[in-house]
């Protein structure tokens, strides 16, 4: 799945192997937007960029986001049971609340938690994933510190309706429907969804008679997004999108064990591009809205409230140099109706610039931002990278930069509570907790193969810890890694495969970072005969600790996942999957079961 060969993978896998020439240049011209917020040639990026495509997503008959990422490299994923439960979201050993999760480039997740929900993110209506391996602050700001994950919706320039109907194991069920339409004066397209599974008992071992029952979910999508040419210069882009997620879970310690949950997102972009200026103005506002309920509480419910504008442009001085340069604004407010936190929203006001240049065989970029918090006050961050071709097909790679995540509300403005277990309150003087990154890399590019060695180091300061009364910024940590990442044919099998090691190390203590495996693989193999596709693919995860302490540890395991599918002459196509093989019995959180051997099927017609 290298980022200049995911074209090709798309394509057939059957063309000789002389015509690679062709279709490596053909990949290589993939356009991303996640870099720099401008569309650039995935080849001509710096840091490095995966693509997964909407083809492939329904290749490998994924039901999930995390089922899509954890194929990626430096990317490790843990569930606390199956689909739709809680999952965590580790890229190059950092968690998810130091991943920004984007939606049409605009930032979506709870200011309370500080992250996104990737379970309740559906699949169908994506178009496309890009997602960014290294930090990013110097152009997104707080969240974007180990890597950014756009989701691309659906955008079709042909009119076009498709219906998809599936079944799996655990009583899971889903049914979708999307249709497009466009025309010389603007273009819209609209996906409806509904995912609905029973589940099973995810906690098998617990003694709360509560946790007996099955773990299901139901999830429920509309997304809607088009477009007007107003003028040959000007663009105006609308998306917005529904969200109905209700989860059943287990919770160690008793109490809450539902959440239902509804998000409402809006964006406005007006897009205008004349001769070497392209200028972006972004309106957007979400709301996320969550209830949490169980035996012997009362519901409550914690309502985010997002409002954001940005205005985002690029000026090309010439074929080979770039500046960019924007404004960024956004508000939170957020409301508990069980508690009054001692604030209830704050704003961010952020500038930033930076530019690239390509001069002879030396390719450069370096980018600036500063960002005012009403909370914490400014922040500086800044990111320098640069690429030297040492041949024609190999290139090394340098990346320097600094990066923040702000505090959440929960951890600056909960409000004092006492207990059994003792009182506990938000710290208002939190700062950001600080990185800085580097990464080295050498990539080759040849006739059969595609290949990057990288090495990465990351140091953490500043991060926000528990002292058992409120949190304080005392935590130390070092993660550094190596990262080996292919892809390549044997006559007419495609293989993706990358390994990762990680060397994490909690300063203050000492102990490694929990749940994080100093070892993983992933092995991805595609073949294609006339209509028929087949891919298998292989994950390997080593040994990790489960705790911080290290005192409880997970074992390594193995997962084999297998999917097919035929496309009849008649715009019907038919497909299968049967995730973990070989039935493996595995853990990625302690005590928490993870799916064994399960099957899905799906159907699907476009007309």
């Amino acid at each position: 799945m290298n980022k200049s060969l995911l074209a090709v993978a798309v394509a057939s896998l059957l063309s000789p192997i002389s015509n690679l020439h062709a279709q490596q240049a053909s990949a290589d011209e993939t356009m991303v937007v996640t870099a720099n917020r401008f569309e650039q040639q995935v080849s001509d990026t710096i840091a490095p960029v995966e693509v997964i495509t909407k083809q492939e997503i329904d290749a490998i008959q994924a039901t999930s986001l995390s089922e899509v990422l954890r194929r990626l490299p430096g990317v490790q994923i843990t569930n606390q049971g199956g689909l739709a439960q809680g999952q965590e979201l580790y890229i190059r050993g950092r968690s998810t609340k130091n991943t920004l999760i984007l939606v049409n480039g605009i930032r979506i997740g709870s200011a309370t938690l500080g992250y996104a929900n990737l379970a309740s993110i559906p699949l169908n209506g994506v178009e496309r994933v890009e997602v960014l391996r290294g930090a990013r602050a110097a152009v997104y700001g707080s969240d974007a510190v180990s890597g950014v994950v756009n989701i691309i919706t659906t955008r079709s320039a042909d009119n076009t309706a498709t219906v998809k109907a599936g079944v799996g194991s655990f009583g899971l069920y889903d049914i979708n429907a999307s249709g497009s339409v466009a025309n010389d004066s603007g273009w819209i397209n609209v996906v409806a969804t509904h995912q609905q599974s029973e589940g099973y008992n995810v906690q098998p071992t617990s003694t709360n008679p509560i946790d007996a029952d099955k773990d299901g979910h139901s999830t429920q999508y509309l997304t809607i997004d088009g477009g007007f040419y107003v003028s040959p210069n000007f663009t105006l882009k609308a998306n917005g999108y529904y969200q109905k997620h209700d989860v059943e879970f287990d919770n160690p310690w008793g109490g809450v064990d539902e959440t239902d949950s509804e998000l409402y997102a809006l964006g406005l972009v007006g897009d205008y591009k004349r001769d070497s200026l392209n200028s972006v103005v972004t309106l957007g506002s979400n709301q996320d809205e969550a209830e949490s309920s169980g035996q012997g509480t009362v519901p409550s419910s914690i309502t985010t409230n997002r409002n954001s504008v940005s205005w985002n442009n690029q000026y090309k001085l010439n074929d080979s140099a770039a500046v960019i340069g924007g404004v960024d604004w956004y508000r939170d407010k957020v409301k508990n109706d069980s508690t009054s936190m001692t604030k209830d929203s704050r704003d961010n006001t952020a500038l930033y610039a930076g530019g690239d240049v390509s001069i002879g065989k030396l390719s450069a970029e370096a980018n600036l931002r500063w960002d005012d918090n009403s909370s914490f006050g400014n922040f500086t961050t800044y990111q320098l990278g640069a690429g030297y071709s040492i041949t024609e097909a190999i290139r090394l790679v340098g990346m320097y930069g600094t990066a923040f995540k702000a505090p959440t509300f929960n951890e600056l403005y909960w409000p004092l509570e006492c207990s059994s277990w003792g009182c506990y309150s938000g710290n208002p003087n939190l700062q950001p907790e600080e990185s800085k990154t580097a990464e080295v890399a050498l990539e080759g590019s040849f006739d059969v193969l595609e290949l990057r060695v990288a090495a990465h180091k990351s140091d953490v300061e500043k991060m926000i810890t528990s002292n058992g009364l409120t949190q304080v910024n005392i935590g130390e940590a070092e993660i550094k890694g190596y990262e080996v990442v292919g892809s390549f044919y044997t006559g007419p099998l495609y293989h993706s495969a990358s390994y990762d090691y990680l060397d994490t190390e909690d300063k203050s203590t000492g102990n490694e970072l929990a749940r994080r495996a100093k070892h993983s693989g992933k092995w991805n193999t595609t073949y294609e005969l006339s209509n028929w596709r087949f891919d298998l693919s292989y994950l390997y995860q080593g040994k990790r600790y489960d705790d911080l302490g290290n005192t409880t540890e997970l074992d390594a395991y193995s997962l084999f996942d297998f999917a097919t599918s035929y496309h009849f002459d008649n715009d019907v196509t038919v497909a299968g999957k049967v995730a973990n093989l070989f039935d493996e019995e595995y853990e990625t959180a302690k005590g928490y079961k993870t799916p064994e051997r399960n099957y899905y099927v799906s159907v699907a017609y476009q007309f």
